[in-house]
C-alpha cells in the first residue's frame, strides 16, 4: 500500500528564534549590563572586552556548548541555544541513530513499502522501496529495545487536544500536530542501501524548567515542518518536513552520520511566565556533503568518543520577553559548533573526570577549550581567547 508521497523543496537558510529559561530572579536579571545594545554587539573597545561580552551571552543562552546542561534539572536555565541544540541532539539526531541501530538488529518493527512515495510530481526517491517505523506505540516500544526507557514519556502523535490551554494560532496548531515517521531507504547499490534515514513529522518530549514559581515539568513539541529540502506527504494529504541523516558505510573510524541537506525543525516552548504567548524555536542546520566548510556530521568513534561538527551556522538569533526590566533580549550571531568527547550531549551525567573538548566560533571570535566533569560540577577552561577566563 502506497501511503507516502515525497517532494523536494527549495532549501532556505533560516534563523533560530527562540527562548531561554529560568531562575527565581528572572532570566535576564543582569542581561542589560552584559549586552547593552541587545544585539550581540557591545560598545566596548578592546578585543578582550568584546570577547568577554560575547562569552557572557553564550554562557547565558548556551551552556550546552560547554557541557553545563541538564534537561532533567529544573534549576538549569535553558537559553535559546540550549533549546535548539538539545532538541537536535535528543530529537532527530538520536532518533535517526537509534532507528538505524534497531533496523540493523531487527527489521520486523518496520513496515516495508515496495514504492515508498506515491503520486505525480515527486522529485526524489520516487521509485524506491523503503522501511517505515510508524505508529506511536510501535515507535516507543521499538526504540526502547535499543535505548531502554529513553522514550517512555515521549509522544509520537500530537493531537489538537494536547495543545489545549496554549495561546496559539491556527497555523501553529496545524504545524505542531501530526504523526512521526522514521523512513529508511533501499538503494540499487547494496553499499548505500538502508543508510539514508529520514526523521519526519511531529513529536514531543519532556524537560524540566523552573522560574521559581510553580511549573517545573515542561514539554517540547518538535515539528519537522521547517524550511529544509525534504518533505513527506501522507495518504491523508498532510505534509511534513524531514531531516535526512546518512550513515557513511566507508567510515574509517566508527560510525559517521552526515546531514544531507539544510534541514530545519521548529520547537514549541511555553515555559516563560513573563508572557502568555508561546515562544517557538526554529533552527536550520546548514550542510553540504563533501564540503569541508559546510558539512555537518556526527561521529561515534570506535573508542566510543563522540564528535559533533557543524562548521557553518548561517545565523542564530533569538529573543525572550522580560517585563520588569523590559527587554526582548534579541541576540544574533553566526559561526560554527564543535563538541568532542564522551557523553557530549549529556555531559553532566558523564563519569567523574570526563573531558569535553569544544571549539566554537561566534561573530568571528573563537572560543576553544575544555570542560571537566567533577561529580556533576562542570569546570570550564578556555585556551582561546587568550587571557580570558570562563
Amino acid at each position: 500500500m502506497k501511503v507516502l508521497q515525497g517532494t523536494l523543496s527549495l532549501a532556505l537558510i533560516g534563523l533560530l528564534t527562540a527562548c531561554g529559561g529560568g531562575g527565581s530572579d528572572g532570566y535576564y536579571n543582569n542581561s542589560s549590563s552584559e549586552s547593552p545594545n541587545n544585539s550581540g554587539n557591545t560598545s566596548t573597545t578592546t578585543p578582550n572586552e568584546t570577547a568577554q561580552a560575547q562569552l557572557n551571552i553564550l554562557k547565558r543562552e548556551g551552556q550546552f556548548l560547554f557541557g553545563n546542561y541538564d534537561a532533567n534539572d529544573s534549576t538549569t536555565s535553558k537559553g535559546y541555544i540550549d533549546h535548539a541544540l538539545d532538541t537536535f541532539a535528543q530529537g532527530p539526531l538520536q532518533l535517526a541513530v537509534d532507528a538505524k541501530k534497531l533496523f540493523d538488529q531487527n527489521k520486523s518493527y518496520f513496515t516495508y513499502y515496495d514504492v515508498c512515495f506515491a503520486g505525480e510530481g515527486n522529485q526524489i526517491y520516487e521509485n524506491t522501496p523503503c522501511y517505515v517505523l510508524e505508529g506511536e506505540a510501535n515507535i516507543k516500544a521499538s526504540l526502547n529495545t535499543v535505548s531502554p526507557n529513553t522514550y517512555n514519556t515521549w509522544d509520537f502523535s500530537i493531537t489538537k487536544d494536547q495543545l489545549a490551554k496554549l495561546k496559539i494560532t491556527p497555523e501553529q496548531i496545524t504545524k505542531f500536530t501530526g504523526e512521526s515517521f522514521i523512513i529508511i531507504f533501499d538503494n540499487q547499490n547494496k553499499d548505500k542501501a538502508f543508510n539514508d534515514v529520514w526523521v519526519a513529522g511531529v513529536f514531543g518530549y519532556p524537560y524540566q524548567q523552573s522560574w521559581g514559581l510553580n511549573q517545573i515539568d515542561q514539554l517540547r513539541i518538535v515539528s519537522m515542518n521547517g524550511e529544509g529540502q525534504y518533505n513527506v506527504t501522507t495518504a491523508e494529504s498532510k505534509t511534513y518536513g524531514a531531516l535526512s541523516i546518512y550513515k557513511d558505510p566507508t567510515s574509517i573510524d566508527g560510525d559517521l552520520f552526515v546531514l544531507q541537506n539544510n534541514s530545519s525543525f521548529d520547537v514549541l516552548i511555553n515555559d516563560n511566565p513573563n508572557t502568555p504567548d508561546v515562544e517557538p524555536v526554529s533552527f536550520t542546520i546548514n550542510s553540504v556533503p563533501g564540503d569541508s566548510k559546510a558539512i555537518a556530521t556526527y561521529r561515534i568513534r570506535k573508542s566510543a568518543e563522540q564528535v559533533l561538527d557543524i562548521p557553518s551556522v548561517s545565523a542564530i538569533s533569538g529573543s525572550r520577553i522580560e517585563n520588569e526590566a523590559p527587554s526582548s533580549n534579541v541576540q544574533s550571531f553566526t559561526g560554527s559548533i564543535h563538541l568532542e568527547g564522551n557523553n557530549i550531549f549529556t555531559f553532566k551525567k558523564a563519569v567523574n573526570g570526563t573531558l569535553l573538548k569544544f571549539k566554537h566560533v561566534f561573530n568571528g571570535i573563537t572560543f576553544e577549550g575544555q570542560s571537566t566533569n567533577n561529580n556533576g560540577t562542570i569546570n570550564t577552561t578556555l585556551t582561546q581567547p587568550s587571557g580570558l577566563k570562563f
